[in-house]
């Protein structure tokens, strides 16, 4: 059972970057670092250089970020202990990119980035250009569509027209699979497009197949005026515009989903027959969700309300996980508190040291702007929009810890209250932290373009302080629950090298000993029953605190969100999980809700959602079988290799082909050679074959298929062995599975084929993937698609 913490010794020497060494004892900074073996086993495999210590990189990142102090005449050496106290107790930790690559040469310690793409071929491929450097460099990105004009338009200067947004955003999806295998980080993105761009359809169900754009996250932007038609008209015609000619145009039924050009709508004002209405766009964003759980939605206009720089543009898009909207060439710099670390107990019951906590959100906003100054951008402009803009994301994580520990329920009104009140603490001390640097070191340089100084008179040192981000792996090395969200199970198996180990929540199990319920059997029965809901001898109070992210219904978890909206500059990046069972309905409710109580963002998660896909048709959405799975359509031309075999009805030559998602097809001809060569053993083959080539562009596991036809045994093909040594194989089955098995060799160590699993399974050990924080995670080897 991994729930004891491993305690590093307290006396390590720490090899600073100038050579020298510094002996770091706990006697100076007062405790220890301890950390969960899951901790370490991340730590090595992501974060740690060759032979490093947690200690050591540790010191590194601090060291690195209080360079930045020398610029403002302050010592760096004080505040380089400062920053490895906070971090070796782990209070706060930045974002991944910074703890990877502080004290490396060529340092990128900013983990998201939001690019613009221009209507022109050159704008474009610049910004393919760009996005190749920030992700090799370890960043995600996030992109609009908008700009691009759609399918069919016309192409002034080749006379022709263009192939739309779709096909371009293929051409980014490509480029992040090229060069996310040599990388400490995948790469990641957002892709977004206002609903009221004439290819939304294409872009509302391009990721209905699963296969498709495994890299990006995508969230379809609606104004608060569709929002209103919904609310209030919701079966009047949508309107759609043309981004280079401004005109009008609505959808008919008529068009096919996929392929439809701008030449397939009518204007506005010439609009008969039957077409797309307002709700049956939304009706469309609903079920995709339930299905796939995308597409989410960014209410736009309030993300811009709150665009603070608004002089210098307006917001397009977000970064991958949502969290930050941001302006074209804008960075995020993130770091999250670990709220557990605050709850102390006083006459025996929990309370929250907002003393403790004030002093670390102010510590942690200095760590965050330093961050600035030190880290490098292998772009231009986002370095200069960095520099000038100085927007940090200050967040949390351990939420969910934290209610466990102070007896508070996640889905209750004393929950939500609660988080609204620790937020706007949060927020109010960050604020007051950036003032005071910016009368340290002055205001961001855009301040006086800024609604800071136009509608605040505030100064202030960042154009925004606060987001609750994602904190996958940093929430796992500093032991607790990740950002906000509930906590999916309380006890968990994790599976390492066909070795299984069962994970306790460390909260529930001190509970659960302090207070007598610990007995024999209980892990395993919640391991068994998912829950605590059902088990005799377990206090009812406890069960009520101790809730889990299914159990909690979806409307706690918008009000939750929209709690810490509430209070944070920024956004918040969280998943609406949904039951297997949850309908349409719910998530039409969720998405709606979310809009009323003011979020900016919203992204729902149904259990099991990706066992199947969606069926579209050319004017309406259908629900399918459940657990029916679609294969991924073939591509116009595969690689592929053939192999020939000797079996007992002659020569057999097996084609095994791939694409770029891994082997896809099979094909097997019987020369004419050998009795039965034409006959019903070539039917039967075919037909084999046929079924293989479904099932691995069904995301089947070609491992099982090789199982299965392995040693299957053909007398006519075992008579012939003894007499002729060139018979290696057993049957037609058994060499189709020695062809694949070779394929399979082939394909390994291929950089060009070795990407993101195609189906819900982690890219790194093919566990079951879930949805946490907005972001994939994988709960065996803590995987996330955006860390």
């Amino acid at each position: 059972m991994e729930t004891k913490q491993n305690t590093i010794s307290s006396e390590t020497e720490i090899t600073r970057n100038k050579g020298s060494t510094r002996t770091l004892s706990q006697r100076e900074f007062g405790q220890k670092l301890t950390l969960s073996p899951l901790a370490r086993s991340i730590l090595k495999k992501r974060y740690l250089r060759n032979n490093e210590k947690p200690e050591e990189m540790f010191w590194r990142v601090a060291e690195h970020v209080a360079q930045a102090e020398k610029q403002y005449g302050c010592d760096c050496q004080e505040w380089t202990e400062k920053f490895y106290k906070m971090m070796v107790e782990l209070k706060f930790l930045p974002n991944s990119p910074c703890l990877m690559n502080a004290g490396r040469e060529n340092a990128m310690l900013s983990a998201c980035f939001v690019l613009p793409i221009e209507d022109s071929i050159e704008g474009i491929f610049e910004t393919v250009k760009r996005t190749a450097l920030i992700q090799k460099a370890g960043g995600g990105t996030g992109f609009s569509f908008d700009r691009l004009r759609p399918t069919g338009d016309i192409v002034t200067s080749s006379g022709g027209t263009t192939s739309g947004p779709i096909s371009f955003w293929r051409v980014l999806s490509e480029t992040t699979s090229a060069i996310q295998q040599g990388a400490f980080r995948r790469g990641a993105n957002m892709g977004m497009m206002s609903v009221e761009h004439p290819d939304i359809l294409k872009f509302l169900n391009a990721k209905q197949d699963t296969a498709a754009f495994t890299n990006f996250n995508i969230s379809v932007k609606v104004p608060d005026a569709f929002m209103k038609k919904l609310m209030e008209i919701p079966y009047i015609p949508h309107i759609v515009v043309n981004p280079r000619t401004r005109k009008r145009y609505v959808i008919p039924h008529s068009v096919n989903i996929s392929s439809y050009t701008i030449d397939d709508l009518l204007p506005e004002d010439q609009a008969k027959g039957e077409f797309y209405t307002v709700k049956e766009i939304f009706d469309m964003i609903v079920v995709n969700a339930r299905a796939t759980g995308e597409p989410g939605i960014c209410f736009i206009d309030r993300a811009n309300r709150d665009n603070t720089t608004p002089l210098l543009g307006q917001i397009e898009a977000t970064n991958p996980c949502g969290e930050q909207p941001l302006l074209p060439y804008e960075a995020c710099t993130l770091g999250s508190i670990n709220l557990a670390k605050f709850v102390t107990s006083l006459n025996g019951r929990a309370r929250m040291d907002w003393s403790a906590l004030a002093q670390t959100v102010r510590l942690a906003v200095r760590f965050l702007d330093n961050t600035i100054d030190v880290s490098d951008y292998p772009v231009e402009e986002t370095l200069r929009l960095a520099q000038e803009n100085r927007k940090i994301g200050l967040g949390v994580m351990s939420f969910a810890n934290c209610l466990f520990l102070l007896g508070i329920p996640y889905d209750s009104e004393r929950g939500v209250k609660f988080a609204a009140s620790l937020m706007k603490s949060i927020n109010e001390d960050a604020r007051q932290a950036s003032t005071a640097l910016a009368n340290l070191r002055g205001a961001f340089p855009n301040w006086d373009q800024s609604t800071w100084r136009t509608q605040k008179s505030i100064n202030i040192r960042n154009a925004s302080v606060t987001c609750i981000a994602p904190t996958g792996t940093i929430s796992i090395i500093a032991g607790c629950s990740g950002g906000i969200e509930p906590v999916y199970s309380l006890v968990y198996e994790r599976k390492v090298e066909g070795e299984t180990t069962v994970i306790v929540n460390p909260v529930f199990e001190q509970v659960a000993k302090d207070q007598g319920f610990y007995q024999p059997g209980l892990i395993e029965e919640i391991l068994r029953q998912g829950t605590l809901k059902n088990i005799e001898g377990i206090p009812e109070k406890i069960k009520r605190v101790f809730v889990t992210a299914l159990e909690i219904a979806p409307e706690w978890h918008v009000k939750m969100q929209a709690a810490f909206q509430q209070h944070c500059d920024a956004a918040v990046s969280k998943t609406i999980n949904l039951s297997k069972n949850a309908a349409v309905t719910d998530v039409d409710k969720a998405y709606k809700l979310a809009f009323e109580l003011g979020c900016k963002g919203i992204t729902v998660y149904r259990d099991g959602a990706r066992e199947h896909q969606i069926i579209t048709t050319a004017h309406k959405t259908v629900q399918p079988l459940t657990n029916m799975i679609s294969p991924r359509p073939r591509a116009r031309q595969n690689k592929g290799q053939t192999t020939k075999y000797r079996t007992g009805c002659g020569t057999l030559f097996v084609t095994v082909n791939w694409d770029a998602y891994g082997l896809c097809e099979v094909f097997a001809c019987l020369g004419k050679a050998g009795g039965g060569g034409g006959g019903g053993c070539a039917a039967q083959t075919e037909g084999l074959c046929r079924s293989v080539s479904i099932g691995l562009r069904s995301g089947v596991d070609p491992r099982e298929l090789i199982e299965q036809l392995k040693g299957i045994r053909c007398l006519s093909t075992i008579a012939r062995r003894k007499t002729n040594k060139d018979i290696s194989v057993v049957s037609c089955a058994d060499a189709i599975a020695a062809a694949l098995e070779e394929a399979l060799e082939t394909l390994k160590g291929n950089c060009e084929y070795a990407r993101v699993v195609p189906t819900n399974k982690c890219p790194e050990c093919g566990y079951p993937l879930r949805r946490q924080e907005g972001c994939n995670v994988c709960d065996n080897c803590w995987y996330t698609k955006c860390q």
